[in-house]
């Protein structure tokens, strides 16, 4: 009998241990998903950290633009002079802008000079105890640049296919090897029109109305608050990503307005990452106008610069992208 509980009790142990034994290896399952999890969601979160950064951007324009001081030095008669000099530099000197590089260099150095003179009278006006809009002179002056570039690659006029935009993008990236600070407010403004820049085919939530996805898009309302038709807004969207692919692989060679030339490279493969996979159809409806626009501007610079990925992206669209435009009547 005293044999048959010892055998039982050694019995229960082993049972005991087994248990124990299983518990362990679960909780450490567990534990190995959740960490994998973690893995998965800070990749995740990595890999459009850009799209983060770009909202983050935008965000921060609009609170800029909204500012009162920003507003007023667009009105106050205390800075009227110095606003005139500024919209002459915006509007009047880039105006002028051609396919010459001793031009490109020319209106370059011009609107260089006009920041570092902003920023200086902006340091006396403070030293001299000014303060609001008397020292708003060089933020005014950069926005107005960003601003009015993103409004000119807009106009109806505007070619970028053609090359319209190669004279402007050498000459903005220029002057940004001389300010930095233009750099983060080009973007905003950029991506604030065109979420495709970013790139990103919608900001909108996969909940969010119609209108709330078209707005997204960078679709603009006229003034009886209908959104442009398709083909403008395509025009639009044309216009600004050529300039941002002009800008990107423009000279001088270390610019890193928009990324630079590396930057280009990394934007095309994430816009193709975005795209729905094979065999899904059709595609965005923006694909072809993007692409087309996009290597006319960054095309050459990038099989140069960067030939193996390059080609290996150029597969990609030879080989699937342009299959699946044409599998549908609008495409």
């Amino acid at each position: 009998r005293q044999l048959e509980l010892e055998a039982q009790r050694q019995l229960q142990e082993e049972e005991r241990a087994k248990s124990e034994e299983e518990r362990l290896k679960q909780v450490q399952r567990t534990e190995q998903l959740k960490q994998a999890e973690r893995q998965a969601e800070e990749a995740e979160s990595k890999k459009y950290a850009f799209v983060k950064r770009a909202q983050s951007l935008i965000s921060n324009l609009e609170v800029v633009r909204s500012s009162s001081l920003l507003a007023e030095f667009d009105k106050s008669k205390a800075v009227s002079r110095r606003r005139l000099q500024f919209k002459k530099v915006v509007n009047g000197r880039i105006n002028t802008l051609s396919h010459e590089v001793t031009k490109i260099l020319d209106v370059g150095r011009v609107v260089v000079e006009a920041i570092q003179s902003a920023s200086r009278d902006d340091e006396a006006a403070s030293t001299a105890g000014g303060e609001g809009v008397m020292t708003m002179g060089k933020k005014y002056l950069l926005d107005l640049l960003a601003s009015n570039l993103i409004v000119r690659v807009q106009a109806g006029t505007f070619n970028g296919v053609r090359g319209d935009g190669f004279p402007l993008a050498a000459m903005i990236a220029q002057v940004s090897t001389q300010c930095t600070e233009i750099g983060p407010l080009l973007e905003a403004h950029l991506y604030s029109h065109c979420p495709t820049a970013i790139p990103s085919l919608s900001l909108a939530s996969p909940d969010g109305d119609e209108n709330e996805l078209m707005e997204s898009l960078g679709m603009i309302r006229d003034k009886n608050g209908e959104f442009e038709s398709f083909d403008k807004f395509l025009n639009r969207t044309e216009g600004l990503i050529s300039i941002m692919a002009d800008i990107m692989s423009s000279t001088p060679s270390d610019h890193t307005l928009l990324g630079g030339h590396g930057g280009a490279m990394i934007w095309l493969e994430r816009f193709l990452d975005l795209l729905p996979e094979a065999p899904t159809s059709p595609l965005p409806l923006i694909t072809a106008p993007v692409l087309v626009a996009f290597l006319t501007g960054a095309g050459h610079m990038l099989a140069n610069k960067f030939p193996t990925k390059m080609k290996s992206a150029f597969d990609v669209i030879r080989n699937d992208i342009l299959k699946r435009l044409d599998e549908s009547p609008v495409g």
